[in-house]
């Protein structure tokens, strides 16, 4: 693999990190809706008349748990982070115009040109938005678990209730 395809790679792998945030944030979203709903279901629940029996109880007991955790992680991925972006191309021009004048004062030593600064900074970027999108996933794999906890103990009180 030459440097050139290698270099379509590393800037393509760059800007899936970069947009993998928000695909994390919205799928944590839909866990927040379905934690909402059944935050709901399991309120009616708990608020039926007659009471509900020890056994259904201690499931929705349970489920407010998990719901209650489940948030938490959704918030704890949500929360802002500052990921690495690539330069605005006006800091471009600056580094460039400061890197021409070096060259004028020391023209006998060899400096990297644009491309291969780039590459350099897409390749710490890669690390440090990968860094963060393997935390937000982690943590929204724990919501989605909380969530199935909670719609399982929801299910087996529903289920308890009808038969």
């Amino acid at each position: 693999m030459g440097q050139n395809d290698l270099s379509e790679y590393v800037f393509e792998r760059d800007r899936i990190e970069f947009s993998l945030g928000d695909t994390l944030d919205m799928k944590t979203g839909l866990l927040l809706a379905g934690l909402t709903f059944l935050a709901i279901q399991s309120s009616s629940l708990m608020a039926s008349t007659p009471p509900l029996p020890r056994a259904q109880f201690i499931l929705q007991a349970l489920s407010i748990a998990f719901i209650v955790l489940g948030g938490i992680f959704c918030a704890i991925e949500l929360w802002p982070r500052d990921y690495m972006r690539e330069a605005m191309p006006d800091e471009y021009e600056v580094w460039i115009a400061g890197l021409d004048e070096y060259r004028k004062q020391y023209p006998d030593v060899e400096i990297p040109g644009l491309p291969a600064a780039r590459f350099s900074s897409a390749k710490q970027r890669i690390q440090t938005n990968g860094a963060i999108n393997k935390k937000k996933s982690a943590f929204m794999f724990l919501a989605f678990y909380s969530t199935v906890a909670a719609f399982a103990a929801n299910l087996a009180t529903m289920t308890m209730r009808l038969f």
